[in-house]
């Protein structure tokens, strides 16, 4: 279909939507493309510039669930072992152990974090609808870009990344002013990694390396290009943000951190339903990890240097 070619309506939903509701409700219709990245859709008041996927809401529910809930079981587990665990300082590890279980580690991180890619690469391109070609289930994942012109589409993903950081940053001031105002006993994830930072220096630097290469891509195709995505399908946009920044916070099983990493979802949200790409929200993710990253390896060279 050419761009001069218009777009067929959408047809109405066999499925009306709820008496009362009026986000819209569309079956899959493989004549009605997302929009192409060098061509940018005005800002839909529902969609923004995402478009409508070529999976449906259904398919939405269902990848995610396959996803979240095996995850959400393993962090409900990992929650309680360490709640039994030993607070008092460890002795450093040798060297060597340490080294080995570093590589365990960013191996079982590449592992968990890559079955995140399963549900949107499964429904986005594996199984996308008839006459939806693989470049236009990228494109709905949210691999296009913001602009035609290379130079305006950095512009403007700097300028969302320095927003992003911002609003984050200002978040987690208050957030921090909060706990030492009220003497609240909560410890974040970027904490923990500091304390084991003391022992543990090779396996930090492992966990650093996957929360700032890897997490940032696979959470964001899963999160915002794959789930927020679909969920437009069948929620208002507002209900659609809120839902997938929940579940965000909830899959990182970080209690200390559930507020900040809200915050973080809603904005990341933002940004992908307002420029329709991912990557955007790939580098403030990105940015927001490897800002807490160069604050654990100043702990990680003290330790590494006695």
């Amino acid at each position: 279909m050419s761009d001069s070619t218009p777009l067929p309506p959408l047809p109405p939903s066999p499925d009306a939507a709820p008496s009362g509701v009026s986000y819209p409700v569309y079956p899959a219709h493989t004549n009605y493309p997302v929009p192409d990245s060098d061509a940018p859709a005005p800002l839909d008041p529902h969609y923004g510039r995402v478009g409508v996927t070529p999976w449906t809401f259904r398919q939405t529910l269902i990848g995610t669930a396959i996803t979240l809930v095996p995850w959400l079981l393993f962090v409900a587990i990992e929650l309680s072992a360490s709640q039994g665990a030993a607070t008092t300082p460890k002795a450093r590890l040798n060297p060597l152990v340490d080294l080995l279980t570093a590589v365990i580690f960013l191996g079982f991180t590449v592992i968990t974090e890559g079955a995140f890619l399963l549900a949107p690469f499964w429904f986005a391109v594996r199984r996308r609808p008839q006459g939806v070609s693989v470049r236009d289930g990228l494109r709905a994942l949210g691999f296009k870009k913001i602009h035609p012109s290379p130079i305006i589409s950095w512009l403007i993903a700097i300028g969302w990344v320095i927003l992003g950081l911002v609003i984050v940053f200002t978040v987690l001031l208050i957030y921090q002013v909060i706990i030492d105002v009220f003497h609240l006993s909560l410890q974040t994830n970027g904490a923990g990694l500091e304390q084991e930072a003391t022992y543990a220096p090779f396996t930090v630097i492992a966990a650093l390396i996957g929360a700032v290469f890897v997490a940032p891509f696979c959470e964001e195709i899963f999160f915002r290009g794959y789930m927020f995505a679909g969920f437009l399908r069948g929620m208002n946009v507002w209900l659609a943000t809120i839902v997938s920044a929940l579940l965000f916070a909830l899959v990182h099983g970080d209690v200390g951190s559930f507020a900040p990493l809200l915050v973080i979802g809603l904005v990341l949200a933002v940004i992908r339903w307002r420029t329709g790409s991912i990557w955007p929200c790939m580098a403030l993710h990105a940015a927001n990890n490897a800002t807490a990253a160069i604050f654990i390896l100043g702990t990680v060279f003290q330790t590494l240097g006695h």
